[in-house]
């Protein structure tokens, strides 16, 4: 029989390392982001079993929440093909309120008042090119630190595993009940706080065009944060296991969270969202663990299954199987009804509610005759249009308003003709 080999407590380190040292001397040879997908990371950990010889382990640990990864990544995008195909609210306000309330002020705006200088555009500092490392890194430092937990203490991967499930699935149903914007889309889309520089999106566009939109797949997937909730449940569970040593990891978190600031990715109340959410799930997770335990201890049931290696596999496929559907079946979607679920796609609930409040906010007011055209309502979208054009503070938004007027003019003239 085949054994696996056992590895060395310093294995995992020096793998884990490797990678932190790669992401850096790119960094500083090139002086710009680089961007791992989490398929390389997968590959790596992949790579790294074979090579100690656990590569049947990783199969039946790994492959079930590997393909639950990919199934969150899929139904993230879906939820917003669904807000904006059911007309589902969309909110603004709330956080905005909320922000000024606890901080006074914008804090995204307050750090890039005080900290982004670019003399030209596209042309970032060091500190915007470092955050936007590690603002990209987010997406696959959960997965190394699992890997490190995989190694180096076995028995507490499980948790690991359970605290992340009840992670994705709680951020998915926020998600889906309280879509919210998040500060760029308030600032540069509808001028609702003051303008931000989306500085991560510029950057990872000049090297890998379009990038953004292959992760991005939720532009209103704000509330709460799991950018800021995957680093801090790791930190949670490293806490957990290995105290102080886990401070530097620490300090890894402290800068995604200034970095999803910084950029303008989220509210502060966003990440204390987060954090909540964060603590709630390892506390379950924790708490069901305890009771497996103390069932397994009653009534004597074996640690393993030898038939978990082949269930792992069959359940691992069929989650690919719907993760793979369900994202080809919303890409085919996007595509064939872009319209429907560009920015101004969704019912962002509190314009319709506030509309004599933002009578002279031009972005909002031709977005709500967007919104009225898309549905053929041209008697509805015309004044809407003509309030954009009186709040226009340029010639672009002047024309782009007179092109509009003109044409639900005709439309509305073409209506009456049938």
């Amino acid at each position: 029989m085949n054994k696996e080999k056992k590895f060395t407590k310093g294995e995992p380190i020096v793998l884990i390392g490797l990678f932190l040292f790669i992401l850096v001397a790119l960094f500083f040879l090139f002086q710009s982001f680089v961007f791992f997908p989490k398929i390389l990371i997968l590959v790596l950990i992949i790579l790294s079993a074979a090579f100690i010889g656990k590569f049947q382990s990783l199969i039946r640990d790994w492959f079930v929440f590997i393909a639950f990864v990919y199934l969150f990544d899929s139904l993230r995008g879906a939820i917003y093909l669904v807000t904006c195909k059911l007309g589902l609210p969309v909110y603004t306000l709330y956080v905005i309120i909320t922000e000024k309330f606890l901080f006074k002020g914008i804090p995204s705006f307050l750090l890039q008042n005080w900290l982004l200088n670019p003399t030209a555009p596209g042309d970032f500092s060091w500190l915007e090119k470092l955050l936007t490392v590690i603002h990209g890194s987010h997406f696959v430092a959960f997965l190394l630190v699992g890997f490190l937990i995989w190694l180096n203490k076995p028995d507490h991967f499980r948790l690991y595993k359970l605290s992340f499930y009840y992670l994705m699935i709680s951020g998915l149903f926020f998600y889906f009940i309280i879509p919210t914007v998040p500060p760029w889309l308030a600032a540069n889309q509808f001028d609702l706080i003051p303008p931000l520089t989306h500085f991560n999106v510029v950057l990872f566009n000049i090297i890998i065009p379009d990038i953004c939109n292959s992760f991005d797949t939720n532009p209103v997937a704000a509330m709460p944060s799991l950018h800021s909730a995957f680093p801090i449940l790791c930190s949670i569970i490293l806490w957990t296991l290995y105290r102080w040593r886990a401070v530097p990891f620490f300090l890894y978190t402290f800068l995604v969270l200034f970095a999803i600031v910084y950029t303008g990715d989220h509210y502060l109340t966003d990440i204390l969202a987060g954090l909540i959410l964060a603590g709630i799930c390892f506390w379950g997770a924790s708490k069901k663990l305890a009771g497996e335990n103390r069932e397994k201890t009653i009534t004597g049931q074996p640690e393993s299954d030898p038939s978990s290696l082949k269930r792992s596999l069959i359940i691992g496929l069929i989650i690919f199987f719907f993760g793979i559907s369900i994202g080809r079946i919303s890409r085919r979607e996007y595509i064939n009804d872009y319209k429907t679920y560009d920015l101004h796609g969704p019912r962002y609930f509190d314009f319709f509610q506030n509309q004599e409040k933002y009578k002279n906010n031009y972005a909002i007011q031709y977005y709500l005759g967007s919104h009225y055209v898309k549905k053929d309502r041209f008697r509805k979208a015309l004044p809407h249009f003509q309030q954009s054009l009186a709040a226009a503070q340029n010639s672009i938004q002047q024309k782009m308003a007179k092109q509009q007027i003109t044409f639900c003019t005709r439309m509305i003239q073409a209506q009456s003709r049938w």
